[in-house]
C-alpha cells in the first residue's frame, strides 16, 4: 500500500518546457534544489509504483505506464545504479509530460531526458557546485554529487551552456559504454 498519488497534472493542452516542469515538480514536492537521495523511495512516497523488470533483457532500460489513475515505473536491474536513477527520473518525465498524449518517438524521449536531467541535477545546484568545467576528471568527480553517470552530467552541463558540444562528444565517446 502506497500513499495517495501526489503528482502534478499538466492537462491535455500543456506546452510546458520539460526543464520547467521538473522545477515545478520539485517545488510541488518541496524538495528544493539539492541532490535527491533515493529516487525510488521518493517516487513510492509520492504514490508511484516502482517495480523491477522480470525479464533478463539488456535492450530495455525502463518503461512507465498509467493503469487507470495509477502510475507504474518498471526498471531494468541489470543497469548501473546511475543508469537506473536516470531511467526512473526519465520515466517520471513520461508520466507527467505525456500522460495525455503529446509527442511520440524521438521527440518524447528527448523531452523525458530533458526532464530527468533537470530533475536530478537542478540548474541552481549545478551552477553553484560546478560553475566552470576545466577537465573531464572534474565531471567524473562531480557526478557522485547527483548520483548520475558522467555522460548524464555532461549532457546537463552542455544544455546549461557550461560544456561545449565538443567536450560533450569527448565525454560521450569515452564513457558511453564504460562508466568510470
Amino acid at each position: 500500500t502506497l500513499p495517495d498519488l501526489d503528482l502534478i497534472d499538466l492537462g491535455p493542452n500543456h506546452e510546458q518546457d520539460p526543464a520547467a516542469t521538473a522545477r515545478m515538480l520539485r517545488q510541488h514536492w518541496a524538495i528544493g534544489e539539492k541532490p535527491i537521495g533515493s529516487i525510488i523511495k521518493l517516487l513510492e512516497h509520492k504514490g508511484i509504483r516502482v517495480f523491477s523488470l522480470s525479464e533478463d533483457n539488456r535492450n530495455v532500460d525502463a518503461f512507465s505506464v498509467w493503469r487507470g489513475d495509477e502510475p507504474y515505473v518498471f526498471l531494468n536491474t541489470l543497469k548501473s545504479t546511475e543508469h537506473s536513477r536516470f531511467d526512473a527520473a526519465h520515466e517520471l518525465g513520461h508520466l507527467i509530460l505525456h500522460k495525455h498524449g503529446g509527442p511520440k518517438g524521438r521527440e518524447a524521449e528527448t523531452e523525458a531526458n530533458q526532464f530527468a536531467s533537470a530533475f536530478l541535477m537542478p540548474h541552481a545546484d549545478v551552477q553553484a557546485s560546478l560553475p566552470y568545467v576545466s577537465s573531464i576528471d572534474q565531471i567524473v568527480r562531480m557526478k557522485k554529487r547527483w548520483g548520475v553517470s558522467a555522460v548524464a552530467l555532461a549532457y546537463r552541463l552542455n544544455k546549461m551552456g557550461l560544456l561545449t558540444e565538443w567536450q560533450y562528444i569527448q565525454v560521450n565517446r569515452q564513457y558511453r559504454t564504460s562508466e568510470p
